[in-house]
């Protein structure tokens, strides 16, 4: 039952959400009787709050009833606290969205809830199927011939002329996306009506045209669209909006006349007039999803687009409430910026810390000084500028601080590496000076390193076989040279693309109080290749929070890919931070909205989520553990009993040869069935299935394992063949597994074979060897075995741990005396024909459990501690493939 006096909490709450600049009326009377608690207007979006005095449930139910009467565009329920006086003591409640997670939270939390709220109204995949069917239909109008002339007059495209009739498709889509683009800021701008220009940007004159321009649905109606939509573009550009409306014209006017450029330009207008008319359409970042669904260099370049929630994340975790006290000095960039995704959600979380920042939030001076962003492509960097005018369409922007370097070979075969020449910084005295073109103006500037209190970005990680793949060969030998000359002795260079943008993060950054803000791939943590720049960072930063994702249906932050990445935040090391640990957090559920990612924001900040604090030597010691795992018992255990040696462990390659790889193997023979073995009777280990047979071969559900195939050499390596014979084994380690469904994670061959999924180990010097490998296959398939092979390994997805060779040789394994290896090799003996169940089934697997008994008495480890850990990784979302448990 609701109390009397809730109207008086909701005219309270009302007047509090005023003070925070939103435009928000308590107890709202609808037609038929019905009687709105709160209800909030931003930008059109009616945001309406139904609270309850301690009555969560009732709140909800309320909230969702609004919704489904059709008197909100979004709801949120509110639960008061039961307090004599809202007008003296109200100052925090619990706030949900409808269809989210209940969170505590102050009056300017609830108004930052209102406007991201407000922002995810509506399907955003279902406008961004729309948009980009639209622009398909659009794309099929045009011809090549017309692509190519549209290019060539837009220069949105750059690298080599295409020939794959997919290449050929995504440039026609490239150059709707340009147009669609226009439509939608022109759209906005329908809207919001901007005032008669007084000046014409183009002649400098006063302006003497007819105003306001057609809009854009009166555009859509006229019998030839091109024509109607190039008249009202070159209006609106007397006003300006140099960046979105001059190459649309461009091509406009490049379109020869006829039915099929008319329903082109037609589909691309209606594609964004209807995403402008979604407020999804509007506030989310529905152009840079599309572009990268387009963009045909993503695999080479690395260009992956950073989700609208992650970039909010990211964003709120990088960025203070003492930055948004400055904002008058503060300065931003996006070395790496694409189209503008990151810079938005930064313009969005300044306007969520400070009213004064609010109002300026798309304002000129947050556009013109604060944000600065550089991408190669131009394209990407002309919707960039799209973004963030669409925070505010109103404004004109005299000299955005958007950039495009300027990337390839000169006329002189020179290279030019695009933002990484930051870090070079050519002396003026060289024949060539790098510039990039500015979006609005297309003026050059030299490319010169500056301070910026916060460097954020989503740099490129990709192999150095693929990155310039969409150059020629000769602009992709002179870019390679001129990367390698600028990292001439630096931890990075060409071969690790990312590791040249962290180190250029580093140079952009300011020395004295910087921060920066990355996407990171999360298999990368630990790898031999990053190590030195990480101890380079790590001399000069504090690393502050990495965030990583344990949702098995979202492990990534970066939309277009299927790796798992983190989000990372250094602060510049002083006194301070010196000496406070990294926080880890792993999310059980990665945010797709803007508005959860806040709360996962603002709850970190607040010190209000689960973590794993690691001390700064852990991470010195190159110990990246608690990426790999949403349990922290797992995390300090793996720590504990590996990298701080409590189990008294060396390494695998100390005591043992390990190899060679499957692809040695795939070099020198082929797999045929064992009964055509030729003469010299060879046999393998082809294949790891550990669950249905598969290509006739049985699955490999127990530790003893017979050759499961005859292996002939190929006669043009017949020499490699006869050597790689010679390191064959009777142990073998899986190259690659699924954990969950895994049942070996070792196994031993009665004979010696070699394998293709599975890697030869032999020991050293040793008296018996053969115990000795029935003693280390029980330890490799034990937990405390199972968790020091994750430990070593560089998951790009988890629950799939790949190991190299140098990653199995330092597995750390016991050292056993000879007692040990009897005991452990007698048990082997006496389970190894038994099969063992699936991972994630370990509550049931009695012989999983023997093999823990078995090596924690023989070794003197605490069976309890070994148990727990074996049923926490059991547990964890990567092993079961399902979300985590509560």
């Amino acid at each position: 039952m609701a109390h009397a006096y809730e109207d008086r909490f909701n005219i309270v709450l009302a007047r509090l959400l005023r003070e925070q600049d939103l435009q928000a009326e308590g107890e709202v009377k609808q037609p038929g009787g019905r009687r709105l608690d709160v209800l909030v207007d931003v930008d059109g979006c009616r945001v309406v709050l139904e609270g309850e005095i301690g009555n969560r449930r009732g709140a909800l139910q309320d909230a969702e009833a609004r919704l489904e009467q059709g008197l909100a565009d979004a709801a949120i329920a509110v639960c008061y606290p039961d307090i004599p006086d809202p007008e003296r003591d109200l100052r925090e409640v619990e706030a949900v969205p409808v269809g989210g997670e209940w969170r505590e939270t102050d009056m300017a939390g609830l108004a930052s809830l209102v406007r991201e709220v407000a922002g995810e109204v509506g399907d955003i995949n279902e406008t961004d199927r729309k948009f980009r069917a639209n622009l398909e239909m659009a794309a099929d109008r045009l011809t090549d011939d017309i692509t190519a002339d549209v290019v060539r007059v837009s220069n949105i495209i750059a690298g080599r002329n295409p020939t794959t009739l997919k290449d050929r498709k995504n440039r026609r889509l490239r150059v709707a996306l340009l147009v669609a683009s226009a439509a939608l800021f022109h759209a906005n701008l329908d809207r919001v009506g901007p005032s008669t220009p007084k000046i014409d940007t183009r002649s400098k004159q006063p302006f003497k045209g007819k105003w306001p321009p057609a809009s854009l649905k009166d555009c859509i109606a006229e019998d030839n669209c091109v024509v109607a939509l190039t008249a009202a573009w070159e209006t609106i550009l007397a006003l300006d909006y140099r960046p979105v409306f001059e190459s649309a014209v461009a091509v406009l006017n490049e379109l020869p006349p006829g039915l099929e450029t008319h329903k082109f330009a037609e589909l691309c207008a209606k594609s964004g007039r209807q995403a402008a008319g979604s407020l999804a359409g509007r506030r989310h970042d529905l152009l840079g999803r599309v572009f990268h669904w387009i963009l045909e260099t993503a695999p080479h370049s690395g260009a992956y687009y950073t989700s609208a929630a992650a970039a909010t994340l990211l964003a709120g975790l990088a960025i203070r409430q003492s930055d948004a006290d400055r904002l008058d000095d503060l300065r931003v960039v996006d070395p790496a910026c694409g189209t503008g995704t990151l810079l938005m959600a930064v313009a969005k979380r300044l306007g969520n810390l400070k009213s004064e920042a609010r109002g300026r939030v798309g304002g000129r001076h947050l556009i013109e000084k604060v944000l600065h962003g550089y991408d190669i492509e131009a394209a990407a960097v002309q919707l960039a500028a799209v973004t963030l005018g669409l925070l505010n369409p109103e404004v004109t922007f005299e000299r955005m601080e958007i950039h495009q370097p300027l990337y390839g070979a000169d006329d002189m075969g020179t290279g030019i590496a695009g933002s990484l020449e930051f870090y070079g910084e050519r002396a003026a005295v060289s024949l060539y000076t790098p510039v990039s073109k500015q979006v609005e103006t297309g003026q050059e500037k030299v490319l010169k390193a500056v301070r910026h209190d916060l460097v954020i970005m989503n740099p490129p990680f990709t192999r150095d076989s693929l990155r310039h793949d969409h150059l020629g060969r000769k602009q992709e030998d002179a870019v390679k040279a001129r990367e390698a000359e600028i990292f001439k002795g630096a931890p990075a260079g060409p071969r690790h693309s990312g590791g040249m943008f962290l180190l250029l993060a580093d140079r952009l950054c300011d020395k004295e109080d910087g921060t920066v803000a990355l996407v990171y791939p999360t298999a990368s943590f630990g790898a031999p290749s990053a190590r030195p720049v990480w101890e380079r960072l790590l001399e000069n930063f504090h690393l502050e929070t990495v965030i990583t994702s344990h949702d098995p249906k979202r492990i990534y932050f970066s939309e277009n890919t299927t790796i798992s990445d983190s989000l990372v935040v250094l602060r510049r090391l002083n006194e301070g931070n010196r000496n406070q640990p990294t926080i880890f957090v792993n999310l059980r559920k990665n945010p797709d909205k803007a508005a959860d990612a806040l709360a996962v924001a603002d709850a970190i900040h607040s010190d209000n989520i689960e973590s794993v604090s690691w001390e700064r030597e852990r991470v010195e010691m190159n110990d990246w553990t608690p990426v790999k795992f949403l349990i922290p018992y797992l995390s300090h255990k793996t720590f504990e009993w590996f990298a701080d040696g409590r189990l008294g462990c060396v390494t695998l390659g100390s005591l043992a040869e390990v190899g060679p790889d499957g692809s040695e193997i795939r070099k020198a023979y082929k797999k045929v069935d064992i009964a055509e073995a030729d003469e010299h009777g060879r046999l393998g280990l082809w294949d790891n299935n550990q669950t249905d047979p598969k290509n006739g071969l049985p699955p490999k559900e127990t530790m003893r394992v017979k050759p499961d195939c005859s292996l002939l050499r190929k006669p043009e390596n017949a020499d490699w063949a006869d050597r790689v014979w010679e390191q064959r084994g009777r142990l073998l380690l899986p190259a690659y597994i699924r954990v969950g469904s895994a049942r070996t994670f070792a196994v031993r061959s009665d004979q010696p074979v070699l394998g293709s999924m599975w890697v030869p180990v032999r020991p050293r010097r040793l008296s018996d060897p053969n115990l000795w490998e029935m003693a280390m296959c029980v330890y490799l398939n034990s937990t405390p075995g199972i968790l020091s092979q994750i430990w070593v390994s560089t998951p790009k997805v988890f629950g799939r741990p790949a190991m190299s060779l140098s990653g199995m040789r330092n597995i750390p394994v016991p050292d056993f005396v000879e007692a040990q290896v009897s005991a452990l090799a007698d048990h082997f003996q006496r389970v190894a024909y038994r099969p063992l169940l699936p991972f994630r089934e370990q509550e049931n697997d009695l012989v999983r459990a023997s093999l823990d008994e078995t090596v924690c008495a023989t070794m003197g480890w605490d069976r309890e501690e070994v148990e727990k850990a074996r049923f926490a990784l059991a547990a964890e979302p990567s092993v079961t493939g399902q979300p985590a448990r509560n």
